[in-house]
């Protein structure tokens, strides 16, 4: 069989060992402990994930949610943004949106007509209930909300003292993500070669897949060490004692309303025509031309996993030393490195030229093995 056939035949195995579904299941690779939040938003829920049933985030082109989405909000023009600014000058909302972003929270958006109200009474009083009014109407208006709610998060670098960007956030934590895994189930799975099911037709990408390693982390699934791994038999038992799906969902930056207004008008209004951004660059479904087709929506995350690898193959002695000299990346199938922060890769080999490979991680620390994803149609639904 292909490495391509060895890894399909590990997506079908862990889709059903860890209950997940082939209509949005995607195996995540590498698979390295999850420490704090920046590492769990900027490595898995603010990418755009690839037409594909693996996501390798190393050989990924970085897609970013925010990005995308901060880009189609300037790519849509609201119905009431004319009237809205005859109320509220360009120079007066700019001020607004400084003193908003350096706060020590963010308001709520339902929030900003007060908020603006009780801001201008001091700054500019001839026009805070009139600009609390149009903020009010123009806020009803699905795109205008939706433009002002990422607007908060953009900063300011030409304010007075300059106001910096706000990351953009989910409505739950690492924390969050810790403690959940605590309560999490056990799950296993095994997966041999002899009796594998390599049928990936039923997946949501109908088989398409691209961006895995080989044998060991950074290598061609075409190298000699990956090709006398693949055509040999192999076993895989794999047992994690804490299993769970993580689901936050985007922070007050993110409008589903409006974007199910962009992705259902197609070429007509609210969309500025002509522009950079377009129907076509953001929703595109095929295969990875939209830069918004499809999302992550939760992550399968485990703790305590125990995977043993044994390969019949007979490896040569310069293979062997190939494998040691790049295992520090990891190796197949998650390949996990041993980065001193709570998971390890280990392997040898016996007389015969055999590999066994065993990879561990601590209770406690949260090891992401993939996640699901959904088309743009079914996330804004």
């Amino acid at each position: 069989m292909s490495f391509q056939d060895v890894n399909d035949g590990l997506y079908n195995e862990m889709a059903s060992g860890l209950g997940q579904s082939k209509g949005s299941f995607v195996l995540l690779q590498p698979c390295n402990p999850v420490l704090n939040n920046n590492a769990l938003w900027n490595h898995y829920f603010n990418l755009i994930p690839p037409y594909s049933i693996f996501f390798n985030m190393t050989l990924s082109g970085g897609a970013q949610f925010f990005d995308n989405y901060n880009a189609l909000c300037s790519a849509l023009l609201s119905p009431d943004t004319e009237t809205f600014e005859k109320a509220v000058p360009q120079a007066i909302q700019d001020a607004f949106v400084a003193y908003c972003t350096s706060r020590p929270t963010l308001p709520d958006p339902a929030q900003l007509p007060a908020v603006f109200r009780n801001w201008a009474f001091l700054t500019h009083p001839s026009i805070a209930n009139t600009g609390a009014s149009a903020y009010a109407a123009a806020l009803l208006d699905p795109v205008f909300a939706m433009q002002q709610r990422v607007l908060l998060y953009q900063g300011d670098p030409n304010a007075t003292p300059p106001v910096a960007p706000i990351p953009p956030d989910w409505d739950e934590s690492y924390t969050s993500l810790t403690q959940q895994l605590a309560a999490g189930v056990s799950r296993s799975f095994s997966y041999s070669q002899s009796q594998a099911s390599l049928d990936v037709s039923e997946t949501w990408t109908h088989g398409t897949s691209s961006g895995f390693f080989g044998l060991f982390g950074g290598s061609s699934s075409s190298s000699s060490q990956s090709v006398t791994f693949s055509k040999s038999d192999f076993t895989v038992n794999a047992s994690f004692k804490h299993v769970i799906t993580f689901s936050p969902v985007p922070g007050a930056w993110f409008s589903s309303a409006g974007l199910a207004i962009a992705f259902n008008n197609k070429n007509k209004a609210p969309w500025i025509i002509p522009n950079v951004v377009t129907w076509d660059s953001a929703f595109d479904p095929y295969p990875l031309n939209g830069n918004l087709a499809r999302f992550i929506v939760n992550l399968v995350v485990v703790d305590t996993m125990n995977v043993k690898v044994t390969s019949q193959a007979i490896f040569s002695q310069n293979d062997q030393t190939v494998i040691h000299t790049n295992s520090g990346g990891g190796l197949w199938p998650f390949y996990t490195s041993n980065s001193g922060n709570g998971a390890a890769t280990t392997f040898s080999f016996d007389n015969q030229g055999h590999m066994t490979v065993q990879i561990t991680s601590l209770p406690g620390v949260p090891i992401v093995l993939g996640a699901n994803v959904l088309p743009v149609n079914q996330y804004i639904s």
